[in-house]
């Protein structure tokens, strides 16, 4: 059960440049509406007591089995993240044209 806590330092510890960011960077080209966004950018805009109070419980956790157990979902959530921007849409570029060409 202590594996949630990877998945939490996953979306808390986005800061909050790249959480604002990816929410621009995947919502312009799927065209999606801001309301699908909301949980995103809620967490782009978390403050730092928050941050700090997660990392106050994580002192806590002695047992080796469940660190390894947050360090292994946390491994998870990142990749899945991750994904997310791998699979979306590369921006379109027209080829370069020659200067013959032009």
């Amino acid at each position: 059960p202590l594996g949630f806590f990877g998945m939490v330092h996953v979306l808390e510890g986005t800061s909050v440049s790249l959480a604002l960011l990816a929410a621009d960077q995947i919502q312009k080209p799927l065209q999606l509406p801001d309301a699908a966004f909301s949980y995103l950018r809620s967490h782009g805009t978390l403050d730092q007591e928050h941050t700090a109070h997660f990392e106050l419980l994580m002192d806590q956790i002695e047992d080796p089995k469940d660190q390894a157990d947050i360090v292994h979902a946390a491994r998870a959530f990142y990749r899945l993240y991750g994904d997310v921007f791998r699979s979306l849409p590369l921006p379109q570029t027209e080829p370069a044209r020659s200067a013959a060409t032009a």
